[in-house]
């Protein structure tokens, strides 16, 4: 009734996902505004083309266990069930994701003739399920389903925090349903044989609410006898079956028939009887399975049970459930039964089973629930599943608190947030580190400890040295005890510690240890490290064959493990390839995708790394389109505590051509190189502060980088912190750096190193600039007999800058073609015979001209050919006429 408009759009939905373009309609409206019936009608819909439908629905029951829609889905669609049997040893929210795309996949396949998928009362939804629910929508493109999911208001629910990026979907399109007009109300009561004079007052006092209506409707006009809908429910209900659907609504809206049976303590002979009374009442519906025909039939009946009985429902459901069930609602039903002591043990199996099941923030909340008198290990337990639903400032809040509670259990509270992160995260673990180390631990526990803090000690304030000597302290505690997990992360922090420059051999046998220590620690991501760790390393050393092979192997890791980590990994090194060999498009598209997978398993930190990729490109090309320069001048604001990310300000600003700006803002750097100490990312500061000193003109600063820079053995300017970006062969930014500090001589040399160790590689971009580099150098030294290789270097690199589509090299690069072209290699003289062979005079007549003997003049001539490279008179005239 009243629904023209949007039945019109899920038809036309409809027909665009049957013919292979996916859609999302996402209905959403008040309690009892019609979106069941809506749903309803499409499903008649879709019967008129022959399409299947399936249906899941969310409970409102903190009991309902994780991915329960798409679970009840499995019935209409069985490949489903496989999909969602997730395998728990992966461990992390990267195996969660590869569910997702298991159960992506199986829809498409079963959607493959068409699928209509309804999903109900997403309100009450569960995170893991949104979270399917958004990857989905975003796979929709090019299948044949058509996905409705219903709700009511999203606030202060899950779906709140997820309604946003399934409403941003390209696929996805939101229906509001609103009340019935009086018109609407008038033509039902036609239909109902009413007076339609009490439309008004029906629209009125129901805001048009069909439930609201209909049961007014059918009990009378009289309005004055039902002043609250609770009255009004249960004026319907049927005498005889008010205390079986009592007993019905503290289960929830679906009724299971033995768990009813067993909780109501009605005979099984007269429970089918009653509940066929229920349906016919219209408080039940019968398909596709009997529940209640609305949450507000359920809510007025539960709400009209005695607390008593309440209380005792709900102990025959805890004790029914907990023969079969799952320990979600068995915890809840305790919960609601004031069980405490049981509340406590069945909510810490639920948040086991959950974690189990991938379903991490169902973890959190199940935790929590345990959590019902301060107690340290319920607390722990409460912090390790807020670690892995990536809560890190909570779990952190709760593992000092756990550690306040029980101060032996300082030292796993410790160990909960492994692995880097912000600095507050980092030094929030080493005080705890700090603590543990305090009391005697065993040799294993002591080492993971002491490689904590040896991360700790690498940020601002602290002494790389001594976080480099902490971490070998680690490392040997690690291999005197044996235990793999002890000895992984020792060889981590190790490796973490020696990120620079100068440790790339201990570095590449840190990685091979860790490839070799294999599936043997139980963290999940063991036998990835090593892997990324040798990429890191053949980067720095030219081995593009060496970085082939290894980031192979993590895709292997990644397609047999099906962890979504690794493939991010995977992707991300392959943009620095990319973009590293001059394949600068597909490298964008590849960081793209890098942030796509990231986006999809929370890697907080990607948002940092795909700017920073971006800002390198822009460095290389030599542009930055403006709009695009002040979202990362936004971004780069927000972690002005990150070295790195302040320094991309003044080169943003220079990009663009704010100098007053960028100057300003590179003042805080000009007084660093001399002062950093190495540690990890200290020379990738340095070669950014090295640019921006160039970009410039601060030949000071220029100079004080040459200094540090030119004592380093040539490489290719990773360090082994992680290769986000990699320009070439070192040579070439040294090189710069003392053409701009007025060493030419040493420029010169280092170009032409420059030049031959990115030819070996393949490495374009940086062999166009290694060339254009050493062509301005040449040019600088002033000598006549450098100019035609001048302008040889210029053109070589300005063809290539044009390929890469380079465009501020590329204007370098013809400035100088026209600064060469313009400044001869001849003397006076020999300028003044190529004029005369330009003028197609011959030796003898050269010689007569200029008076000098004709053996002169040829020797004049052979000297001409030389400096310009030619071999034939013409050449010379050709030469001559350009000139001019």
């Amino acid at each position: 009734m009243g629904r023209a408009d949007e039945l019109a759009q899920l038809r036309a939905a409809l027909l665009a996902a049957s013919a292979g373009s996916g859609r999302l309609v996402l209905v959403s409206g008040d309690a009892g505004i019609g979106k069941t019936r809506l749903a309803t009608a499409v499903a008649e819909m879709a019967a008129e083309y022959d399409v299947p439908v399936a249906r899941g629905y969310a409970v409102d029951d903190p009991g309902m266990p994780p991915l329960w829609p798409w679970r009840r889905l499995a019935r209409d669609v069985p490949s489903l069930a496989g999909a969602l049997a997730a395998d728990a040893a992966l461990g992390s929210a990267s195996a969660r994701f590869a569910m997702f795309t298991d159960v992506t996949d199986a829809l498409a396949d079963a959607a493959k003739a068409g699928l209509v998928v309804v999903l109900e009362d997403l309100h009450w939804a569960d995170r893991t399920s949104l979270r399917l629910l958004t990857h989905l929508a975003s796979e929709l493109a090019g299948t044949k389903l058509l996905v409705l999911g219903t709700f009511r208001d999203a606030d202060g629910t899950p779906l709140a925090e997820y309604l946003p990026d399934l409403l941003r979907a390209t696929m996805t399109k939101s229906i509001r349903l609103a009340g019935l007009s009086t018109q609407d109300i008038a033509h039902w009561l036609r239909l109902a044989a009413m007076d339609v004079d009490i439309a008004e007052q029906l629209e009125a006092k129901t805001n048009g609410n069909p439930l609201y209506v209909r049961m007014l409707v059918d009990c009378g006009p009289d309005l004055s006898g039902h002043p609250e809908l609770r009255r009004l429910v249960l004026a319907r209900v049927p005498e005889e079956a008010k205390e079986l659907l009592g007993a019905a609504s503290v289960l929830g809206e679906e009724i299971d028939l033995p768990l009813l049976t067993k909780v109501s303590g009605v005979r099984e002979e007269c429970v089918g009887e009653l509940l066929d009374a229920a349906v016919r009442a219209g408080i039940l519906r019968a398909r596709p399975s009997i529940s209640f025909v609305h949450a507000l039939v359920r809510d007025a009946l539960y709400e009209q049970l005695p607390p008593s009985q309440r209380m005792a429902l709900h102990q025959r459901a805890a004790e029914a459930l907990a023969e079969t069930g799952p320990p979600g609602p068995v915890a809840n039903h305790w919960r609601l039964a004031g069980n405490v002591e049981k509340t406590v043990h069945w909510a810490r199996k639920a948040a086991a089973s959950a974690i189990e099941e991938l379903a991490y923030d169902e973890a959190v909340e199940f935790a929590r629930l345990a959590l019902q008198f301060p107690d340290a290990r319920l607390t722990l337990e409460l912090a390790k599943a807020e670690y892995l639903a990536g809560n890190i400032n909570a779990s952190l809040a709760h593992c000092e608190q756990a550690a306040r509670l029980d101060p032996d259990l300082v030292a796993e509270a410790a160990l909960v947030n492994t692995g880097l992160g912000d600095l507050t995260t980092i030094s929030t673990v080493d005080r705890m580190c700090a603590e543990a180390l305090r009391r005697e631990q065993p040799g294993a526990i002591r080492a993971r400890l002491l490689a904590q803090r040896a991360i700790a000690m690498v940020g601002p304030g602290n002494s790389p040295a001594l976080s480099r000597e902490l971490s070998a302290q680690a490392l040997a505690l690690a291999e005197a005890s044996g235990d793999p997990d002890a000895l992984m992360d020792g060889l981590h922090a190790r490796h973490f510690t020696l990120s620079a420059p100068q440790f790339l051999a201990e570095r590449r046998e840190i990685a091979r240890r860790a490839c070799d220590l294999g599936e043997t620690p139980e963290q999940p991501l063991a036998a990835l490290w090593g892997h990324v760790w040798l990429v890191d390393a053949a980067f720095q050393s030219g081995d593009l064959d060496g970085v082939e092979r290894e980031i192979r192997q993590i895709e292997r890791f990644a397609a047999t493990r099906q962890h979504a980590l690794a493939w991010w990994h995977a992707t991300r090194l392959r943009a620095t390839h990319a973009a590293l060999i001059g394949d600068i498009e597909r490298g964008l598209q590849l960081n793209e995708a890098t942030r796509k997978i990231a986006t999809r398993i929370d890697i907080h930190a990607e948002g940092g790394l795909y700017y920073a990729y971006r800002h390198q490109i822009a460095i290389l090309r030599g542009v930055l389109d403006k709009d695009e320069a002040q979202l990362m001048l936004r971004i780069l604001a927000e972690v002005r505590e990150v070295l790195l990310a302040r320094i991309c300000i003044p080169m943003t600003y220079a990009l663009i051509g704010d100098l007053a700006s960028a100057r300003a803002t590179f003042e805080e750097f000009r007084h660093l190189p001399a002062k950093l100490q190495i540690a990890p990312q200290w020379s990738a500061a340095l070669q950014m502060i090295g640019g921006a000193a160039i970009m410039l003109d601060d030949t000071e600063t220029a100079d004080a980088v040459y200094r540090v820079f030119s004592t380093l053995e040539p490489d290719y300017m990773t360090d082994g912190g992680g290769a986000v970006f990699c320009a070439g062969a070192s040579p070439r930014l040294v090189g710069e750096l003392a053409l701009a500090t007025g060493r030419v001589t040493e420029a010169i040399d280092q170009f032409r190193l420059g030049i031959e160790m990115n030819s070996r590689i393949g490495a374009r971009p940086f062999l166009a600039l290694s060339k254009l580099g050493l062509a301005q150098a040449l040019l600088r030294r002033g000598e006549h007999t450098d100019v035609p290789e001048v302008r040889r270097l210029a053109a070589e690199a300005a063809a290539e800058f044009r390929r890469l589509d380079m465009p501020r090299p590329l204007a370098t690069a013809d400035a100088l073609l026209r600064e060469a072209g313009s400044a001869s290699p001849l003397s006076r003289r020999e300028s003044e015979v190529a004029e005369l062979i330009g003028q197609a005079l011959s030796n003898k007549q050269i010689a007569e001209r200029l008076v000098l003997s004709e053996r002169t003049v040829e020797s004049h001539v052979r000297s001409i050919l030389s400096k310009l490279g030619y071999t034939t008179r013409t050449e010379i005239a050709t030469w001559n006429i350009r000139s001019q």
